[in-house]
């Protein structure tokens, strides 16, 4: 797709998600329940639009894509309206990270179980990558977009540089949470946090685009939110637990993990607002518990269905 056709598309997408932020409008009632302010989220770039009325509706638009030497990071367009419930469209209301947390004995001992993840879509040209984390013996958790339409080369690879071959296990695209089987990675698995509140510290942990050096940025929690969205496709509405986080997320950080200082996982990493640079979205461990139980110990290779749009 060409800069000229993405821009096309993406303000094909605004109009319809402006149509239906007016069709929200004109119910009365509120599209996203929430525990505290309410925003929405996006997965290449985030765009504000304004409504009427005594709510402010949010469009926020996004693609995953990253056109890297012919390869398209993983990830897919989506249109969604929230209520901001009129707060203003800057997202994060709590202090700069901290970047000594990026120093906790917990997060260092954590990073060895973060993994860099790659396949190759044929059907649709691209090459995916994105990053995971080892939760269960031999398994690995991600984003579901993150090996969507993959049916050739799915490998993880270490912090230590050892890559080995891997196989979908486990595909929910609601959710956005895929497992990974890869027998003998043998790593000891990442423990799932309880959950956060606003203001704790934390770390966004992962692989960024085209590289295999492992990162980790300071962020803090923001809000936690109730956030109701479509699935991975576009094709049905879903309502997520998520975190709203001040912390940079990069290309490729998707699928990692949101540690806490003591290393355990406070939730999977899975979108980031473009015009607002310093935010970034996470599905809480609560979200994908049930998710990361199903496939705990499969073993069973399942579809990855197809690409994701865009």
């Amino acid at each position: 797709m060409t800069g000229q056709d993405e821009i096309t598309h993406t303000a094909n997408r605004l109009k319809d998600a402006f149509g239906a932020a007016a069709d929200v409008m004109m119910t009365g009632d509120s599209p996203v329940p929430t525990r505290g302010p309410r925003t929405g989220h996006a997965w290449k770039w985030l765009l504000p639009l304004a409504a009427a009325a005594s709510a402010v509706v949010i469009a926020l638009a996004a693609v995953l894509a990253g056109h890297l030497a012919g390869s398209t990071l993983a990830g897919g367009p989506f249109t969604q309206a929230y209520s901001s419930n009129g707060k203003a469209a800057h997202l994060v209301n709590v202090p700069a990270p901290d970047p000594a947390v990026l120093n906790s004995p917990g997060e260092q001992a954590a990073g060895s179980r973060i993994v860099k993840i790659l396949g190759s879509a044929p059907e649709c040209g691209r090459e995916l990558e994105g990053s995971g984390f080892v939760y269960a013996p031999d398994h690995v958790l991600t984003n579901a977009h993150v090996v969507a339409g993959v049916t050739r080369g799915q490998t993880v690879t270490t912090a230590g540089g050892a890559t080995y071959r891997a196989r979908v296990v486990f595909y929910d695209p609601r959710t956005d949470i895929a497992v990974l089987d890869v027998p003998g990675l043998n790593l000891a698995p990442l423990r799932f946090s309880a959950q956060a509140s606003p203001g704790d510290n934390a770390v966004v942990a992962g692989y960024t685009e085209n590289s295999h050096s492992f990162t980790a940025v300071a962020a803090r929690i923001g809000q936690v939110l109730r956030a109701d969205g479509p699935d991975i496709y576009g094709s049905g509405q879903v309502d997520r637990q998520i975190y709203q986080i001040r912390g940079a997320v990069q290309l490729g950080n998707f699928g990692g993990p949101l540690l806490s200082p003591g290393g355990t996982v406070d939730g999977v990493v899975f979108a980031r607002a473009v015009g607002a640079p310093d935010t970034g979205f996470v599905l809480t461990a609560f979200e994908v518990q049930a998710d990361a139980h199903a496939g705990a110990n499969a073993t069973v290779p399942v579809s990855t269905q197809g690409c994701t749009p865009g």
